[in-house]
């Protein structure tokens, strides 16, 4: 498939009702076709595993669709890790930061490196993601040092950061 192709599934299966719910909750995506994840699921399972593609699709961050399929079909083997530190720091909501996590972050070898490293992170959203990552990584069963996480969520309950506060805690639960 070709950009042109995926953006014509977005179109197939928009959905103006959803679409509009989130901008009224303040979805930040200028262009929002209101696809819901099995949706998008579907859509890169047609299209398959393609770096290019991927990389195309990441650099529309003004499409909600483009940033969260993105992920799905980027071949693992080839994320290099400072392309996973250029995705997290340019991660522009939740929604993203955990499709991130979920589908293409938490396979990868380096998957706890990212976490200690932006658990530290000025911004919320990167903070947010690491510990996203490293909640995906713990319910795998990952975590080799279970004393860090439970440091990292602590640390990150002490900002008070409204963002992080409810994952954090989640975290120190498990």
């Amino acid at each position: 498939m070709e950009l042109k192709d995926i953006k014509q599934q977005f179109f197939t299966y928009r959905n103006g009702m959803l679409a509009d719910r989130l901008r009224e909750v303040g979805d930040c995506h200028k262009v929002i076709f209101g696809l819901n994840l099995p949706q998008i699921v579907d859509i890169a399972r047609m299209a398959g595993i393609d770096k290019a593609l991927s990389e195309q699709l990441w650099a529309n961050d003004t499409t909600r669709e483009s940033r969260l399929i993105a992920p799905m079909l980027y071949p693992r083997e080839q994320f290099q890790i400072s392309t996973a530190r250029e995705w997290i720091e340019s991660v522009e909501c939740v929604e993203v930061a955990d499709i991130l996590c979920h589908r293409l972050l938490r396979y990868l070898d380096y998957a706890w490196q990212l976490c200690q490293e932006f658990s530290n992170a000025e911004s919320d959203l990167c903070r947010y993601t690491a510990l996203r990552l490293a909640a995906n990584l713990d319910a795998l069963g990952s975590i080799a040092d279970p004393a860090r996480l439970r440091h990292i969520a602590e640390l990150e309950l002490s900002r008070n950061c409204t963002l992080t506060a409810a994952l954090a805690n989640a975290i120190l639960t498990e």
